[in-house]
């Protein structure tokens, strides 16, 4: 009886004090975010910045692809590289107080260009991995993004997700996480790699595949604007979702921290969601980060 007392004694207190300082609590939250105002990002930057191995001084040396939009592609009216992450690149050099350098290469050649000292920054978006992250060959960057392994096909292969797609022959881009992982769940298609997404995409049309595996941004990219949208559908629902973010030469942990302080700004400020609203026409890919803590 006394043990069952002193337990509804001490439950009771608990509730008692909950009650008091739930208010105060309340309060002191409303407080500091009033004192806080409307600050959008942090602001106490280095000017300027202070980096001790870039490949090149003065300048930030980008490797991009240059075939996956809406993030990176040669624009056909000017021939000049353009995109969302073009113009992400470009913004960040021009914080970091560096003029910016595109290489552009296929994207097996990404990775490996970064170990190899090629270039400072990298990648029109890399999926996080177990094997990335721990990798000493590059660092990543926080999240930039929200993306997904889906699938492109032609509407008259009746293929409308990856169960339907059975033994289908499958297609993608070499060395991308979307296509391995699409290898891995049609064990029984036949694959075939292409080196980039434009390459994968006449192979679907002229028939030497059923289904392209990409990444969701680019997938609904070419739903949107290929001239010949009206005969293709999504492939779903997703085989993996990934957190993506850039990649930074190994040797500079400097730079990462830099980028990722613009970074932390411009999710807060909207200019990373503006840029791809600019390009994609939704903020999806941007919003969901929060989905993740971000």
């Amino acid at each position: 009886m006394m043990k069952r007392f002193l337990q509804a004694t001490v439950a009771a207190a608990v509730l008692a004090m909950s009650a008091v300082h739930a208010p105060a609590l309340a309060q002191d939250a409303s407080t500091f975010n009033a004192v806080l105002g409307e600050t959008k990002g942090y602001q106490q930057l280095p000017k300027p910045w202070k980096f001790r191995a870039l490949v090149n001084p003065g300048k930030l040396t980008i490797g991009t692809t240059g075939a996956s939009p809406p993030r990176t592609f040669v624009d056909p009216a000017t021939s000049k590289l353009t995109g969302s992450y073009v113009e992400l690149f470009t913004k960040l050099a021009q914080d970091l107080d560096l003029q910016p350098e595109f290489v552009q290469l296929e994207w097996a050649g990404i990775l490996p260009g970064l170990a190899a000292n090629r270039f400072d920054v990298a990648c029109d978006g890399a999926s996080w991995t177990a094997e990335r992250l721990a990798s000493d060959q590059f660092l990543m960057t926080s999240p930039t993004a929200v993306n997904a392994t889906v699938a492109v096909t032609r509407k008259d292969t009746n293929i409308k997700t990856f169960a339907d797609a059975k033994s289908a022959d499958l297609g993608g881009v070499r060395g991308e996480v979307y296509f391995e992982g699409a290898k891995k769940a049609l064990p029984d298609a036949a694959a075939t790699e292409f080196p980039g997404m434009q390459e994968s995409l006449m192979g679907l049309q002229n028939g030497q595949v059923k289904l392209v595996a990409m990444n969701l941004s680019n997938a609904l990219n070419v739903l949107n604007t290929a001239p010949n949208k009206a005969e293709l559908q999504l492939v779903g629902p997703a085989l993996q979702v990934f957190p993506q973010g850039l990649c930074v030469n190994p040797k500079q942990p400097d730079l990462l921290i830099a980028i990722n302080t613009l970074l932390g700004n411009y999710r807060a400020d909207g200019t990373l969601k503006n840029l791809v609203v600019k390009y994609g026409g939704s903020a999806a890919e941007v919003d969901a980060l929060t989905r993740i803590g971000y």
